[in-house]
């Protein structure tokens, strides 16, 4: 009777397990997708959010640093503080196919230290699969141009781009 009631017991957990699993794992997959910027903005790697950490950045979006912006429902984050000389906007664009485009653009600091030969930093980037992609060169109509400084949206779509006092628009 025991041995009976024992493999019972034993092939009711095995049906439940199996009824369960598959959406445990389902919810799983799915939770480690990035849906939100903070999502991206800590998952980016360093080398493409101007040396930033991972540490930093998760101070950053707990607001321990000024001159933060965290725009979760416009997907808009960035950082001009006064006593940094460099500066970023971090953004997310929705795709038609429900996946997600990354912008940076350093374009917004006030770094006094910057000269004409510096340039600035602007690239795209798509997440799939686990793996980063720079897609700048795929999406932008033209080449990116180093002396333009490209502001990133806050709000809508567009982007704005200005030329730095002594810079010239063309190569």
């Amino acid at each position: 009777m025991k041995k009976l009631r024992a493999n019972l017991i034993c092939r009711i957990l095995c049906v439940l397990t199996i009824a369960i699993a598959p959406g445990v794992g389902a919810s799983a997959a799915q939770a480690s997708e990035p849906k939100t910027v903070a999502d991206f903005f800590l998952l980016v790697p360093e080398r493409y959010v101007g040396g930033y950490d991972r540490r930093f950045r998760e101070e950053m979006l707990r607001g321990e640093h000024r001159g933060v912006v965290v725009d979760i429902p416009n997907g808009y984050i960035s950082y001009d503080a006064s006593d940094n000389p460099t500066g970023f906007e971090f953004a997310i664009f929705r795709k038609s196919n429900g996946r997600y485009i990354v912008a940076y653009s350093d374009g917004v600091s006030d770094n006094f230290d910057w000269e004409v030969g510096d340039g600035y930093t602007f690239f795209l980037l798509s997440y799939e699969g686990g793996r980063w992609r720079d897609v700048t060169k795929e999406l932008l109509p033209v080449a990116v141009n180093k002396r333009l400084a490209y502001m990133l949206p806050r709000h809508g779509r567009s982007m704005k781009w200005w030329v730095r006092e002594g810079a010239s628009a063309t190569p």
